[in-house]
């Protein structure tokens, strides 16, 4: 999905080396650190995680932000335990069918 969306390689291989990475934007990179901590350890999204975040973004943005990662980890986590296979469809989101 994220080439779908024009992400180059380096983006994707920069992904697992945020911290040594420079491919990314200062607000981009921000914005991945702090999704991967709110996903994998809400506790570890400390002080000075958000004052990084709070350098690149309003709070509302922030709170946007928080809105898209918790809803993405909880569509990730519903279709997984319903075991939805998602993987079949190789189509742009714009040219899918609709869901009925």
């Amino acid at each position: 999905m994220a080439r779908q969306l024009g992400y180059t390689e380096a983006e994707l291989e920069a992904l697992d080396r945020l911290e040594e990475s420079d491919v990314f934007d200062p607000s981009v990179a921000a914005a991945l650190r702090y999704a991967e901590l709110a996903t994998s350890d809400p506790h570890g999204v400390t002080d000075e995680v958000f004052a990084e975040l709070r350098k690149q973004f309003s709070d509302e943005a922030i709170l946007e932000l928080t809105c898209v990662i918790g809803l993405s980890n909880y569509f990730n986590r519903f279709t997984t335990a319903l075991r939805v296979d998602l993987s079949e469809s190789n189509q742009p989101y714009d040219s899918a069918p609709p869901v009925r």
